[in-house]
């Protein structure tokens, strides 16, 4: 299964970068940016062209729901067969590559589930916990 991630500037780009620095080179793993010179229809291209040369299986995760790569992402739905989550982050990213990689069933959105449920756990006020 093939993951795309998008975002915004060069975020998508610098998360898989520094998600490889905890789980080594990922495999199956794709940035798209929207730069600040470019416009929808150019963030369209690039996003048609990766998502036809991946073919069916792919997950896309994108950096904010309403955002121009989200609005992308939704309308392209139309046309090709994938799964779109918003809010990806570093232990996002982090969970499902390697819940891909060691899953043989893999359901979406169920991952999707389950990840929402225990997002919860990472997310830690430090100072308080130590007091």
């Amino acid at each position: 299964m093939n993951i795309v991630v998008a975002s915004h500037g060069l975020f998508s780009k610098e998360l898989i970068k520094s998600a490889e620095m905890i789980t080594g080179k990922m495999e199956r793993v794709y940035s798209i940016s929207l730069l600040p010179n470019e416009s929808l229809e150019t963030l369209t291209e690039k996003a048609e062209k990766l998502l036809k040369s991946l073919g069916d299986e792919t997950i896309v995760l994108v950096d904010l729901f309403g955002g121009t790569p989200c609005n992308v992402f939704t309308i392209l739905l139309k046309k090709y067969d994938y799964q779109l989550f918003t809010a990806v982050s570093l232990p996002m990213l982090i969970d499902l590559y390697l819940k891909l990689s060691t899953e043989e069933q893999f359901n979406p959105q169920q991952w999707f589930e389950e990840y929402q449920n225990n997002i919860t756990e990472g997310t830690v006020a430090v100072k308080e916990k130590l007091e």
